[in-house]
């Protein structure tokens, strides 16, 4: 009697616990929503979440509120929200580097994404820009690489985060060019422009966001962007491949994730809200004026371009023989 009655509560446990995740969907929220980031204030990850956090606050009726999470290029705050609870509570935007670029440079990762997460959507790209401080005497990819290889070893070249596809644009760089230029690694595109300004560091390749009022102030030169056209941004700025180096275009990309086991009605919701979101004209508006484009996508379509990048980037790591240093 008492193993028939065991197992019939576990087979209403069963049943309740599949009847409640639609109820917890439909009355999603349940309170404020934490947004990770995994990197710094002031980085493009950052600028891009909190315009998020403002717009899903407004949307779903709740409080958004950003939490920075920063470290070891995006991994500290991905693997936290990889073990928070899958209840549509706590949201990860996290980038490429974090998501799929980096991931094949590091011995070891904590999470995995594809097993970890379950995506929400795209939420945008990002124009790459090549900046130099203006006391170094160049002002086009050409003269940098000269500058470089009369001078070896003496320019610093900051990576703003360990594993982004900045960091493998620059070691990418340095191959193609043959120039000997050091690297210096920081934990966001923040405390690396900071540095650039300083002239501590005297190149970078960046978001255009994060460096866009450095470069309108003239604290900061353009001299490429690494998109495969000329930014709307700097349209007198050459691409990084009209100055010969036509393997050199990247463009880094953001999507918002959720912990694996999320119930789909929440996936479903945020979805909604954030393909609404990024399909507004303010969004759009937004985005182009600081060198990024709006994006939105289906889960499953989130899915399959992270699948994607993992699988190209590991080859770029492979065959450029990329290591951390």
């Amino acid at each position: 009697m008492s193993r028939f009655t065991t197992a019939l509560m576990l087979l209403v446990g069963c049943f309740i616990g599949l009847h409640a995740l639609p109820a917890r969907a439909a009355d999603y929220p349940n309170g404020p929503i934490k947004l990770v980031i995994p990197f710094p204030p002031g980085g493009t990850t950052d600028i891009v979440g909190r315009l998020l956090a403002q717009k899903l606050s407004q949307a779903l009726g709740t409080t958004v509120y950003v939490e920075n999470k920063a470290g070891a290029g995006g991994l500290v705050g991905t693997d936290a929200v990889a073990k928070a609870a899958p209840d549509g509570q706590t949201l990860l935007l996290s980038n490429s580097g974090a998501l799929a670029t980096g991931l094949s440079l590091f011995p070891s990762v904590p999470y995995n994404v594809e097993r970890d997460f379950e995506p929400v959507s795209m939420i945008s790209d990002v124009t790459i820009a090549l900046a130099v401080n203006p006391s170094l005497p160049v002002k086009t990819v050409g003269e940098l690489v000269a500058y470089a290889k009369a001078h070896p070893n003496t320019l610093n070249a900051a990576l703003p985060s360990v594993g982004s596809m900045h960091h493998l644009l620059t070691e990418m760089f340095k191959n193609e060019t043959g120039a000997q230029i050091v690297s210096v690694p920081y934990k966001g595109s923040a405390p690396a422009i900071q540095d650039l300004i300083a002239n501590h560091v005297q190149m970078d390749f960046d978001n255009l966001p994060a460096l866009d009022p450095f470069i309108r102030s003239k604290q900061a030169r353009a001299i490429a962007v690494a998109g495969p056209t000329r930014s709307a941004a700097l349209p007198d700025v050459p691409t990084i491949k009209e100055a010969g180096y036509p393997d050199l275009v990247a463009s880094p990309w953001f999507a918002l994730v959720v912990p694996a086991r999320t119930p789909a009605p929440i996936v479903a919701r945020l979805n909604a809200e954030i393909v609404k979101i990024m399909k507004s004209e303010e969004m759009r508006t937004r985005l182009t004026g600081l060198g990024a484009n709006a994006l939105w996508s289906t889960p499953a379509e989130c899915r399959a371009f992270i699948q994607h990048e993992l699988v190209r980037w590991a080859k770029v790591v492979k065959e450029a023989g990329i290591k951390l240093q």
